[in-house]
This record gives structure tokens, C-alpha cells and sequence, in this order.
């Protein structure tokens, strides 16, 4: 049986004429290799350390990933599943990440063969009429009508287009390392939206439980309020007193009654703030009951300052970025080179171009070679496409740098806020501590008959005043501590960093 012509005809593809054409290309892509720039180090230098000498030192291992579950409220457990079940940014992070993971498909699919197949059937009619005039003397033409009558005919394509780009600088693959980092740094900026979620979460539930607690004082001096100010009321009906003590004490009355309305809308907005951050309703909370305040822990690891930078999803973020922005100049680079690929093509076409005549045409084509692309004269646009990675590999950079300087300096300051605040609590408990005495020594003379009621009800509220103001204090150490928590990362652990690369300083490189 004879071989069939599609196939004698590819295998000629070998040919010396096709051998020469290749090694041809390949020395033009030797001499072109050296048109191509050479990539210079960043501009700037990258910090591989965080300054945060100084600071105190403390267990190992803080903060754990799941942080929260360490305070043993299991309301707050609850709040956390809901929130991040449902929440909507961290729903739209987590389709910029798989929109990021789809891109990475994509360009690992330029780097595979592709075929395309083509199949075309059609039927026609033709029906044509010719005039004209045929040649003679002047005055002497002829003229011409040919009717040769219409016909019907069909016509079929069946083909195959083959193509591979061969890669061989590495351009398709630096792309598909770029967008790698991409995605790797948009599944960090999904743990950044995370802890950040995470954060306010825990810091709305503490608030919404320390207006609990100061609501339940300010009930409290809500009340001796108005037992002090029925007192006064007594004594000024009954001529002991001036009528305008009265009014100072309705004055008390008002403001008292102020705070516990203002605590109370305060609840009703921390709440609904709850409730936003979760993408449900407040009614989807359920019922929350106030619980004691935890006692804070301020202390850090004492691998703080290499640790913090794996525990920022936003500084593991910003290392991806430079990575993909590194790629980025490889690929660049990588188009100075000529683009060289493998491609072959086998088509069968059949024709009836009478139908019921019986004649028939058939015609086969088939082909195989290599296809070069030479980046002869492209009028400064490499050059330009070349600095524009460049220029983004020393803004991912300094990006990076000002991430890590502002993640230092958020871990100090809370830190230092934490020192301040329970300072100033030590101090509250002692004021706290001799007002109740007062209060105590008042209540003693009140029950002797030395003194009336006035003056142990005003003791009460001054003691009230202060517990309150300690709640105020524990409140923002909590707060603040959870703040410290977020800015060491939430707990965040990157399962892999790229290096940073070489640099050199700004004065060196120029």
C-alpha cells in the first residue's frame, strides 16, 4: 500500500535546507544575546532585620495562629467562625487570590504544545453569463454571448495546525514565575485581610464587654445619684438646705443618666459593627453575655526581631512582589532573543466542482519546520519595556522596606503604649483603693450618727467614678494589646519566603 502523500512530504522536513535555515537562526540569537542589557541590582537596599532593640522579651511562640482561643471565650470562638465564613473583604481576597492561581495556569499553558483543528464543509452555486466583443477591424466587431449554464458543487477541509514555542531563553518561563509571586503574594494579602478581620473582630467583642462592665457601674451611680438627690430634695422641703442644692444635685442626676445612655448606644454600635465585619445581620449574632474583661500578656518572643518579619503576612506579601517584579525583569530581558518555535500543518481538501459530473479534486498539503522571529528594530520599545521592570523591582523595593519599617515601628509603639498604660493603672488602683477607704470611713460615720447619708452617697459616686475610669484603663490595655498582636502578624506563618535579592546601595549603583 502506498505511503500517503502527507506523510512522504513531512518526513522531508529534515532537509539540508531546513538544518542550515536553523543553524542560521541560532547564530543570529548567539549575536543578538549580546544587544540585550544586563540586569542591574535594586536601587535600594532590602532590610533583612527589624529594628526592635529594646523591647521586652518573654515566652516563645507568641502569638499562636488561632491567638484568640487562648482568652477561653467561646463567644468569641463563635464570632470568629461566622466572620470568617462569611466575611465580604475576606470574600474578595480570596477571589483576587484565585484570580491570581488562574493566571499562573494560564501562563504555564503557553509553555505546552498547542494544536488546532479545522473542519469546513460548504455547497455552491454558480450560474454565469459571459458578453462580449471579439476582436476585428474597426467597425467590424463581432459580438460574443456565452451561456454555459449553472452548476452545483461541494467542497470539504479537514486540517491540523501544530505550534510549540520552544522557550529557549526562558522568557515563557520568568512569566510563568511572575505570576507565581503574584499569586503567592495575593494568598498573603489574603492572610493580611484575615488577621486584620481577625483583629477587629476581637477588639469590637472586648470593647462591647468593657461597656458591659462599666455599664453595670454606671447603673450603680445612676442610682446613688438619685437616692443622694431624694435626700437633698428631703432636706431643702424641709428648710435645711439651700433650694440650689437641689438643683446641683438634679445636675448629677442628668449627667449620670447621660453616661449610661451614651455606654448603651456605644454597645448598640459595637454590635452592629460586629455584625458588618461578620456580613450578617445583628440579629444573626445571637445573644452575647458579658463576661469579665482577660488580663492582658504584653510580653514578645525572643526572636522578635527576625520572627516578626515571618508573622506579617503584609511583609511576606511584600517579598512575593519583589520576587514576581524580579521575574518580571527576566522576562524583559529574555525578549531581546528571538522567539523560536515548532510548527507543522496537514490539511486535506476534496472538491466536486460539478455535482453529477462525476470529476472530483483532491489536494493534501503537509509541512514541519522551525518558525524564527527576530527582534530586529523595535524603535527603543525592549529598552523601554526592559527599565519599566527595573523601575518596578526598586518600587516593590522600597515598598518592602517601608513595610518593614512600619511593622517595627507598630510592634514599638503599642509596646510602649502597653508600658504607659499599666503604669497608669497601678496608679488608678491605689486612688481606687483610698477612695473606697473613704467611702468605707463615711459609711462608718454614717452608721455612728456623726453624719448624715449626703457624704457616704457622695463617697459612693466618687468611688464609681474611678472604678470606671480603671474599666477605661484595662479596656484600652486589652485593646492595645490585641493591637500588638496584629502588628506581630496575628499569628500568621508563611510556609515559604523567597530570598531577597543582591543590592547594592544608591550611590554605588550609579
Amino acid at each position: 500500500m502506498r505511503e500517503p502523500r502527507v506523510l512522504r512530504r513531512m518526513r522531508g522536513w529534515r532537509s539540508p535546507i531546513a538544518v542550515m535555515c536553523a543553524g542560521v537562526s541560532f547564530a543570529v540569537a548567539l549575536a543578538l544575546t549580546a544587544c540585550a542589557p544586563e540586569v542591574r541590582p535594586p536601587a535600594f537596599v532590602p532590610h533583612d532585620t527589624v529594628p526592635l532593640a529594646g523591647l521586652p522579651t518573654g515566652q516563645a511562640g507568641w502569638p499562636e495562629p488561632e491567638w484568640w482561643k487562648s482568652y477561653g471565650d467561646r463567644q468569641l470562638d463563635r464570632l470568629m467562625e461566622l466572620a470568617m465564613r462569611g466575611s465580604p473583604d475576606l470574600e474578595q481576597a480570596q477571589a483576587r487570590y484565585r484570580a491570581a492561581a488562574v493566571a499562573v495556569d494560564t501562563q504555564r499553558a503557553q509553555l505546552k504544545p498547542q494544536v488546532q483543528g479545522l473542519l469546513n464543509g460548504a455547497h455552491g452555486y454558480s450560474d454565469v453569463d459571459l458578453h462580449g466583443q471579439a476582436p476585428g477591424a474597426s467597425g467590424s466587431a463581432q459580438g460574443i454571448e456565452l451561456s454555459p449554464g449553472h452548476s452545483w458543487s461541494n467542497s470539504g477541509v479537514a486540517g491540523a495546525l501544530f505550534r510549540w514555542d520552544l522557550d529557549l531563553w526562558g522568557k515563557q518561563k520568568a512569566a510563568v514565575a511572575a505570576a507565581v509571586g503574584q499569586a503567592n503574594a495575593a494568598q498573603a494579602e489574603r492572610a493580611t485581610v484575615a488577621s486584620s478581620l481577625q483583629y477587629n473582630i476581637a477588639a469590637t467583642y472586648f470593647d462591647w464587654q468593657a461597656t458591659q462592665a462599666r455599664l453595670g457601674v454606671a447603673h450603680e451611680a445612676e442610682a446613688t445619684a438619685g437616692a443622694y438627690r431624694d435626700l437633698v430634695n428631703k432636706r431643702v422641703h424641709a428648710g435645711l438646705d439651700d433650694p440650689q442644692m437641689l438643683d446641683t444635685a438634679d445636675a448629677q442626676l442628668a449627667q449620670q443618666r447621660r453616661a449610661t445612655v451614651m455606654l448603651e448606644g456605644i454597645a448598640s454600635l459595637d454590635l452592629a459593627q460586629i455584625a458588618a465585619l461578620a456580613g450578617v445581620s445583628p440579629q444573626e449574632l445571637g445573644a452575647l453575655s458579658p463576661r469579665p474583661l482577660p488580663q492582658p500578656d504584653a510580653e514578645l518572643p525572643p526572636d522578635a526581631r527576625l520572627g516578626l518579619i515571618a508573622r506579617r503576612p503584609d511583609i511576606v506579601a511584600a517579598r512575593w512582589q519583589i520576587e514576581a517584579a524580579s521575574r518580571g525583569i527576566d522576562q524583559a530581558r529574555a525578549a531581546y532573543y528571538p522567539d523560536i518555535s515548532l510548527s507543522a500543518l496537514a490539511a486535506y481538501l476534496r472538491i466536486y466542482p460539478n455535482l453529477g459530473s462525476g470529476e472530483r479534486t483532491d489536494l493534501t498539503i503537509g509541512n514541519i519546520g522551525p518558525s524564527v522571529q527576530l527582534p530586529i528594530y523595535s524603535g527603543g520599545r525592549l529598552r523601554a519595556q526592559f527599565e519599566s521592570s527595573q523601575a518596578q523591582l526598586d518600587s516593590a523595593v522600597a515598598s518592602y522596606n517601608h513595610t518593614v519599617v512600619q511593622a517595627a515601628h507598630d510592634v514599638a509603639q503599642q509596646v510602649l503604649t502597653l508600658r504607659q498604660i499599666d503604669a497608669a493603672r497601678h496608679q488608678q488602683d491605689q486612688e481606687l483603693a483610698a477612695r473606697s477607704q473613704l467611702a468605707a470611713r463615711a459609711d462608718k460615720r454614717r452608721r455612728q450618727g456623726i453624719d448624715d447619708d449626703r457624704q457616704y452617697l457622695s463617697g459612693l459616686l466618687q468611688v464609681d467614678q474611678q472604678r470606671d475610669t480603671q474599666l477605661q484603663l484595662k479596656s484600652q490595655m486589652l485593646s492595645t494589646d490585641l493591637s500588638l498582636i496584629h502588628a506581630l502578624g496575628g499569628g500568621y506563618r508563611a510556609d515559604n519566603v523567597p530570598a531577597l535579592p543582591a543590592a547594592v546601595a544608591k550611590d554605588e549603583a550609579r
